[in-house]
This record gives structure tokens, C-alpha cells and sequence, in this order.
């Protein structure tokens, strides 16, 4: 397969979980997500998995696969995404669901950093002053490897995945009344 369609086929699934986390999200905001909530506290740990799986799958496709060179940045996302298929997959066998207190801190830090590095890719002024800049890497945190439909690179799907798991999350808890 070539690296073209790779990328697609990782592009396509992630415009589709932007689009239903916008309507996931837009249904908790107006308190509509009863169903949404009993659903998810059923199935979650499994999208969770899933989530991760994709995760190490897609990032491990680019730089093994296709011999795209992870920057710094690419790294520390790593470090937060690749657990979760660990601390899911122990979850399910032993259906902890106190799994989402770990990995809701996994994920909010992984959003940070990949949140950061969306920005440095986006914004010249801002690139030409990141810290990650400051080590030269073999690639810059601003270099942009992919970008299919105009914006999907690769930290872009890293951010939409970890905000999935966010969202997760609060499908999990408990709704106070």
C-alpha cells in the first residue's frame, strides 16, 4: 500500500470522529446524551481500546512503515497514547472501569502537547520561536509530513484522538443531577 493511501485511510476515519465528536459534544452541552451516557458506560472501555490500538497502529505505520521520522513533539504524544492499550486491555479482562481516571490524564496532557504542536505547524511566527526548534531533530516539530483535505496532519489526528478520550470519559461519569 502506498503511503498516499495509507494516509487516507487514517484521514477518512478521523474527519468522521471529529464530525460525530462535534454532535456528541453539542448533545452533552444541551443535556441530551442519556442514551449517549448508558451506551457508552456499556461499551466505552472497548472504543477506548480501540482508540489506542488506532493510535499505535497509525503511528507506528508512518515512521516504520513509510519511514517517516517522528519529531520531538510526535514522541511525547506517543508516550501518552501508547498505555491505553495496555490500561484498556487489563480494564476489559477485569472490568475496571476505574480505568478513565488514568487515562483521562494521559489524554489531557497528550491534547496539550499535541494541541501545541498543531499550533507551531500552523503558525509560522509561532514555529520560528517554538522550543522544540532549539535541539535541530532529524525533522522539526513544525514540518508538516502529511495533510490530506488541507489540514489532517499527523497531530491533528493525534489531537482528535485523545479528545475522543476525553469525551469518553465524561460519557462515563455518573450525570449529577
Amino acid at each position: 500500500m502506498n503511503v498516499y493511501l495509507y494516509q487516507y485511510l487514517l484521514a477518512v476515519p478521523t474527519m468522521l470522529l471529529q464530525a460525530v465528536l462535534v454532535v456528541v459534544i453539542i448533545l452533552m452541552l444541551l443535556g441530551k446524551d442519556r442514551g449517549l451516557r448508558k451506551y457508552f458506560q456499556k461499551h466505552g472501555m472497548t472504543y477506548g481500546l480501540l482508540a489506542g490500538i488506532v493510535a499505535v497502529v497509525g503511528s507506528l505505520g508512518f515512521s516504520l512503515g513509510y519511514n517517516y521520522p517522528p519529531c520531538d513533539f510526535c514522541w511525547y504524544q506517543r508516550i501518552f497514547h501508547y498505555p491505553n492499550v495496555i490500561l484498556f486491555a487489563v480494564a476489559m479482562k477485569y472490568h475496571d472501569a476505574r480505568v478513565w481516571t488514568y487515562s483521562i490524564w494521559l489524554s489531557v496532557i497528550g491534547v496539550i502537547i499535541g494541541g501545541y504542536q498543531v499550533l507551531i505547524q500552523f503558525s509560522p511566527r509561532l514555529a520560528e520561536s517554538s522550543f522544540c526548534n532549539v535541539v535541530p531533530a532529524a525533522n522539526s516539530c513544525s514540518d508538516i509530513l502529511i495533510q490530506p483535505f488541507g489540514y489532517l496532519s499527523i497531530p491533528v489526528m493525534s489531537v482528535t484522538l485523545f479528545t475522543s478520550m476525553i469525551v469518553l470519559y465524561f460519557l462515563q461519569k455518573k450525570k449529577e443531577a
